[in-house]
């Protein structure tokens, strides 16, 4: 017989032992950790409650935006893709305003058509329609 042909028993890996959830809920803070903890907790301002957003308004159908179209013999107004930021910049409409109620927004557009800011300000103006509830 050949050395090669015995062979030792190979001895198992090393393991650490696995801890359950149950332990780890079982081990509880010292009591300096919850003294800290507690202070730390006392010290801090009471959450203040948040605000809610405030419900859309239904105002009607929002504005359609008009803008100028080129002719052969002049300039035409058609309805255009949307509103420009300048146009709800001078209308007084945030851009959070404008995606709450639905307003359409053109980024490519630059020019500020005074029509359409005063048909802006008119449509958010007008009193606001109870929605119906049923």
């Amino acid at each position: 017989m050949s050395a090669k042909s015995k062979s030792k028993p190979k001895k198992a890996a090393k393991t650490k032992p696995k801890v359950t959830k149950a332990k780890r809920a079982a081990k509880a803070a010292p009591p300096v950790q919850k003294a800290r903890k507690e202070k730390k907790e006392a010290e801090q301002k009471p959450a203040t409650q948040k605000t809610a957003m405030p419900a859309r308004v239904e105002l009607g159908p929002p504005p359609a935006a008009v803008v100028a179209a080129r002719h052969v013999d002049s300039l035409r107004e058609r309805k255009g893709r949307g509103f420009s930021f300048g146009e709800l910049s001078s209308a007084g409409v945030s851009l959070e305003t404008a995606r709450r109620q639905s307003l359409s927004l053109d980024v490519r557009r630059r020019s500020v058509v005074e029509g359409n800011v005063q048909m802006l300000k008119a449509w958010l103006e007008a009193p606001p329609r109870k929605q119906a509830t049923g």
